[in-house]
This record gives structure tokens, sequence and C-alpha cells, in this order.
């Protein structure tokens, strides 16, 4: 093995490495919504989905990469390098959130997710004390 083929294939594990990175999401939640940001570098609108299962919110995600040694001109392509990362996330969701409004936006490999809260009245009840 060559000691340039090694430098490449230790450059495009590094590579591989941090773009497979997914970072823990930040939150922030007001009186209106709650408002979600998630980094998913390196990851296309069709290698996320986004859904609610029941109180839940699920994030996931799926980058497939697949790399050939000698394929094109004149190649044999005998070996084929191949990688797939996986993200899967579920957070809770508080009770006045508004699940079927739910939204979410991809760009430039950050997912911006907006849950709206429903309005709801708060009730006091005095409770006698005995």
């Amino acid at each position: 093995m060559s000691p340039m083929r090694t430098m490449r294939q230790m450059l495009d594990t590094m590579d591989r490495l941090f773009d497979d990175a997914v970072g823990f999401p930040t939150a922030r939640e007001d009186d209106k919504e709650v408002k979600m940001r998630f980094d998913m570098p390196g990851l296309s609108r069709e290698e996320v989905k986004v859904m609610v299962e029941g109180d839940a919110l699920v994030i996931r995600g799926e980058h497939k990469k697949e790399a050939g040694e000698g394929q094109g001109e004149g190649g044999d392509g005998w070996w084929k390098e191949r990688s797939v990362s996986s993200y899967d996330m579920r957070l809770a969701l508080p009770d006045e959130c508004d699940k079927s409004q739910v939204r979410a936006e991809l760009k430039n490999g950050v997912l911006l997710v907006s849950v709206p809260k429903r309005e709801t009245e708060r009730k006091v009840i005095d409770v006698q004390v005995q």
C-alpha cells in the first residue's frame, strides 16, 4: 500500500467522522411555542424524517455513502467502501403543544423545529383545608 493511499484513506476517515457528527439539540420555550435546533451536517431533506408519535417528537436521519476504488476509466472496481450513519432522537413534548401543527425546516445542515402551543385556560381551584 502506498503512503499516499494510506494518507488519503486516513483523511477520508477523518472527514467522515466529522461529517457524521450530529450535535445535541438546543431548545427554547415561550408562551406561544417550543423551538428546537438540531445540527445535522451532511444530511439532505430526503435523509431526515420528523414525526410526532403520541406525545413525543421523533427526529431520524440516515446518511449512506459509497465509494469505490478503481471505478471509472479502466478500473475494475474490485472493492467498495460503504458507510452508514444514523441519528434517532425522541423528545417528550409538553401537553399544551399542538402536535398537529409541527413545522420543520432543514437548511445548511441545521434542522429547525417549531411546535406551537394551544391556548389553555388555567383554572384555579381553592381547596378547603380541614
